[in-house]
This record gives C-alpha cells, structure tokens and sequence, in this order.
C-alpha cells in the first residue's frame, strides 16, 4: 500500500520503519487537485503554489494530508470519496462545512450570498450548496468508471441542518411532490421526510429507489456536471446558474415530458484537434478537453473526441417502494420495450454521425469512431447516467484534418436525409468491422454483411453482390470484371471458413479484412454521393437496376 501511494503522488517516500517523507503540495495536487487546493488555501491562480508549507496555516495543512494519506490507512486508494463526505461534513459552531473553515483558517472568505429566488426548493438548495459546493473541485476519483455517482456523495446534504426544510418544501412543491406519492393510512412511512423513498422507470435505461436525499444531491452534481460541460472552471455563482436549469428539467420531467437533456459521448478512432469543432444538427464533435476526462468520460483515456448532443429523458414509472415486494424488478420489464427503444432511437442517430466520418475516410488510415463512454446529465440519475463500452478492440486515433470538415458536414447532410432503414444493417455491421471487431475474419464477415445489404438477393448472391460493387465502383468494363474476379474470391473465403476450411494465416486475413473494409466504404460512399436515387431500393431491387442499366 506505502507503494501505491508513493507512485500516486510522485513524491512520497517511506524511510526507516514507519517514518514518513512528504512533499506536501504535491501530496495534496495528487489527492485533491489544484482547483481545491488553491480554494482551500487561498491561493490566486496567478500565484505559485511552492512553499505552502510556509504560507497557509500548519493546522489547515495537516487536516489536508491526513485526509489525503487516510487512504495508507484504509486501503482505500481513492481518497476523494471519503474525503467529500468528511470534507462537506456541517460545523454547528462555525455555521459551515468544514472546508470553508478551513478556507477561512487562511484568510479566504467562505461566505457566498444566496441569490434571492421567488423558488422555495432552489433557496433551499442554494443554501446547501453555499457550504459544500468547494468538494466538487476536488479531482474525480482514479477509478476508471462511474466517478460521477461516487462524487455525487449525498453525505454533505445528509449533514447539512437544512436539508428537512429542503424535503419539506420538495414535497408541498405541485411538480416535485409527484415523484414520492403518498403513503396511505397504515403503510411504513419513512422515519424523516428526507428518506422517503419511491420507485422510478426512466428511459435511459435506470431503475431503482431514490431517495429525497439522494434527489437533493443529484441536482446539485447535475448542476455541477453543467458547468463542466461548458469547460468552464467551478463557482458558487455557475453552479447556482446552472442549478436553475437542473432544477427546471426535474420539474418538467415529474410533469411528465420529454426533456432533452445534455449527452456527452466519448469516441476513439479519431482525433479532434482541441479548438476544432464541427456542428452537425444534433451536436456538436470537437476535441476532449483533458479535465473532462475523468468527470464526463468515466475516466477513459482512449477517445479523441467528444460528441455533445442531447438525450430525450423521460421518467416511465414511479411508484412507491414496497421494501417487501420479491418482485423488485417487475416495473423495469413493464418499461423494457420503451427503454430499448429509446436506446435504438439515439444509437441510430449517433451511428450516421460515424458512418459520416467513417465514408470521408482518405486511402490511408480510416477515420473509425467507436463510443468509448456516454454521460447524460439528467437529474433523475445521481451523478448523471453513465454508460462504457467493452469491446475486443479500441482502433487507433486517426487525425480529422481541418480541410475535412465541411466534407463530412455534407456527408452528414446526404446520410441524414436519404438513409434508408434497408441500409441499416450495412451501417451497423461496417461500424462494427471497423471499430469493434479485433479479429480479421470475424471483421471480414461483418464487411461482407454490409455488402449483401447494399445489394444482397435471394439467388446468385455471390454473383449479383460483386458484380454490382464492380458495376458502381469502375466504368470501364475490363476493370469492372477484373475488379469482379478479385471480390468474388475474397467472397469466397466466407463460405469456405462457415463451412469447415481452415482460415487464412494472419497476414492474409488482416489484407483481407482490409481489402472488404475499404470496398464496402466505397460502395456506400457511391450510393449515397454518386448514385443516392439507388437508396429507396430494397437490396434486391438495387441490384437489379445497377446490373440491367446501360
């Protein structure tokens, strides 16, 4: 354990036995971060940060690291969640949370005034966050995935003296009081108002109890989550801002609408250059901004982009929770048709952003995005919806050069337009070989798919499928049955793996996934840029036209 916290930090070192050597403002960069340490310390991010030791107050500094080196004593690596929770805890004799007396110790001022709002529940809300809203500054846990629920830690609202006064005035609330119904005479009820608990369905994907507590918390992380996604740095006055919205898009979703709340998808297979953007009409891809990582990408340090779009949210179900009901799960299957739908709904949308990019691929390395992480900043879910995506393979970040945008752009414009649901298998399954699939054939038979979609029939398959790639990808005729005779054998590897014959040697399998890969691009890339009046055919009668036309 001493070596894992001496790699963390970078300047920790053991000597002797149980004597301990530290660089303090390295240790506390490493376990808070920056932004925290400076706030606490009331350093100016103008002013340098060495030679703390002799400028903030030896009892601040020693709260700090013990806080930060529990962790040696836990066995607990990532100290951020128990520090939070200690961090945010309420101080009756100061009237604050710890870490705004710890700021006041070096000559900070911790008192934030409360905006004045007509909003019961936001007054609330803002007076909690006032006193814990520093421990949001504090780095994500170095876990790689789900840090947004572990940094929503509702401890600093379960401590807080206002928190019964936030449940009261949540529940008189004709929207918020919605979400917990009533108990009737004779039901357990909840021993403070703020543990009553309820059921939800939500179309993201989340089911379970929530807690008002819990809902209290997750409003203000969500509120935090906003800021972030502006790339902005955190204050008391932006997470209050933004708490506005958070609290507005709980409100119309206990109504029960639609909101289309942010969505941050994480993707590798590309690289974006940092201010570089590209707007599309449901989003926006631009370049990962490297504090964002760990808070909005679930710690994944493999995409080299960002997509920004919406999810439409809705809440599905609430119903009050029945602690001894053995049928816990039953309002999720009742939901689960709508749930997948919702999935497939935004899936689709976000695979003809890539499919875009994939087709403006140069002869060179393929521009292949493959969805890494996904954050929705929805209120409903503490710490926001958070979402990874395991798969055998991550592909190489290919660089998206200035000079393509307005390329993909149009791309883009024509896929969203004219794409047919009978191309829809052909997109899924070419993401897949490019992105997804480690092994080559298992690749190859994914390209091969998408062929048969472009242009598949029921009889004389092999035959109808090459030669129509043939037909729209050359115009002269000796090349079109030269390029014919080359696709009909890599067709032809295909059924002779289905049907027992041993698969090609590695070599020859990574040339030809290659090789399918690139023509089943082309051939896409044809339909929708040189012959998209092709696109509102079935398969079958695609090929039909590409063969008998002059």
């Amino acid at each position: 354990m001493w070596d894992s916290m001496s790699d963390r930090c970078g300047a920790v070192l053991v000597i002797g036995w149980g004597q301990l050597v530290f660089d303090v403002k390295q240790l506390l960069i490493a376990a808070f971060g920056e932004d925290f340490v400076r706030y606490v310390l009331n350093i100016a991010e103008s002013e340098s940060l060495d030679a703390i030791e002799e400028r903030a107050p030896h009892s601040v500094l020693n709260t700090l690291s013990s806080l930060a080196l529990q962790s040696v004593h836990t066995g607990f690596i990532d100290v951020n969640i128990i520090s939070a929770g200690q961090l945010a805890a309420y101080m009756p004799d100061a009237g604050t949370s710890l870490v705004q007396v710890l700021r006041k110790k070096c000559g900070g001022s911790a008192t934030e005034k409360v905006s004045e709002t007509g909003d019961p529940v936001l007054c609330s809300l803002f007076e909690i966050a006032r006193d814990i809203w520093p421990v949001y500054l504090m780095s994500p846990p170095r876990i790689a995935k789900g840090a947004g629920f572990f940094m929503a830690n509702p401890g600093g609202v379960v401590q807080h003296p206002k928190k019964s006064e936030a449940a009261r005035r949540f529940m008189v609330d004709p929207s918020l009081s919605k979400l917990f119904p009533p108990r009737g005479d004779g039901e357990q009820k909840a021993p403070q108002l703020f543990m009553e608990s309820a059921e939800w369905v939500v179309n993201v994907g989340s089911s379970g109890t929530r807690q008002i507590v819990g809902v209290l918390s997750g409003l203000i992380f969500d509120a935090r989550l906003r800021v972030a996604l502006k790339g902005q740095t955190l204050t008391y006055k932006r997470l209050t801002e933004s708490l506005v919205h958070s609290l507005a898009t709980l409100r119309s979703l206990a109504d029960g609408k639609v909101v289309d709340v942010p969505a941050v998808i994480g993707l590798s297979g590309i690289n974006v250059a940092d201010d570089h953007s590209i707007r599309f009409t449901d989003g926006v891809l631009r370049g990962a901004r490297p504090e964002e990582r760990s808070l909005l990408l679930n710690g994944s340090g493999s995409p080299g982009a960002v997509y920004e779009t919406t999810y439409p949210v809705r809440i599905l179900s609430v119903d009050r929770t029945e602690p001894r009901d053995p049928d816990w799960g039953k309002s999720f299957r009742k939901y689960r048709a709508r749930i997948e739908e919702s999935a497939r709904s935004f899936e689709y949308s976000l695979d003809k952003v890539r499919l875009a990019l994939l087709l403006c691929s140069d002869e060179g390395a393929l521009l292949a995005p493959k969805e890494e992480s996904r954050l929705i900043v929805d209120p409903v879910n503490m710490g926001g919806s958070n979402y990874w995506f395991t798969s055998e393979h991550t592909p190489a970040n290919s660089e998206l050069p200035a000079d393509k945008h307005l390329e993909v752009i149009a791309m883009y414009d024509v896929i969203r337009k004219k794409h047919p649901e009978s191309l829809n298998i052909a997109m899924k399954r070419l993401l897949s070989a490019v992105s997804s699939r480690w092994d080559s054939n298992d690749a190859l038979i994914d390209a091969l798919i998408a062929w048969e979609n472009m242009f598949g029939t029921r009889t004389e398959t092999t035959f109808r499928v090459t030669a129509s790639l043939a037909k729209i990808l050359e115009g002269e005729t000796e090349r079109r049955l030269e390029l014919q005779r080359e696709l009909n054998k890599l067709y032809s590897v295909r059924s002779s793996m289905v049907h027992g014959a041993k698969e090609p040697d590695p070599d020859t399998a990574a040339r030809n996934r290659e090789r399918v890969i690139r023509v089943a691009v082309d051939g896409l890339r044809a339909l929708y840029h040189e012959r998209p009046e092709l696109l509102a055919l079935p398969p079958e009668e695609r090929s039909k036209k590409v063969l008998l036309e002059g």
